[in-house]
């Protein structure tokens, strides 16, 4: 596959959208087409580039979405990303539900992904799931 194409949860960008302040910013490969972003893929087929990066509050919120992953593992597939506080650490942010290399039907916050947003989210929180394209 050569995109990523994920819209991490509609009602957060547009939460962002419509504060005074707020901004998302794509950059580093990622792409905002307006209804969702695009992540080139890497050498890797299942690892993608680029960052979405959500601010607003004064400042106060700042969530970085980066270089996003699927990893397949014991437990079934997950969604990761780079770990905001060590971009060399992956951090596992979504459990993807019925992944069929394609596109899963449904994903939901892990625990280290809800502490990403402090409080408003907690795990088990639906986002919206990723699909891969040409």
């Amino acid at each position: 596959m050569s995109v990523l194409r994920w819209s991490i949860k509609d009602s957060l960008l547009g939460y962002v959208r419509a504060m005074h302040d707020g901004e998302i910013i794509s950059d580093g490969g990622a792409t905002d087409t307006g209804d969702r972003f695009e992540f080139p893929a890497t050498e890797d087929p299942l690892r993608f580039a680029g960052r979405v990066l959500l601010t607003g509050h004064g400042g106060m919120m700042r969530v970085s979405i980066t270089d996003p992953g699927i990893v397949r593992t014991a437990g079934g597939w997950i969604l990761e990303i780079a770990d905001p506080d060590d971009t060399a650490v992956r951090l596992p942010f979504a459990v993807l539900a019925g992944f069929d290399g394609v596109t899963a039907e449904a994903a939901s916050l892990t625990h280290e992904g809800s502490d990403l947003f402090f409080g408003p989210y907690v795990a088990g929180t639906p986002v919206d799931a990723p699909v891969l394209g040409p």
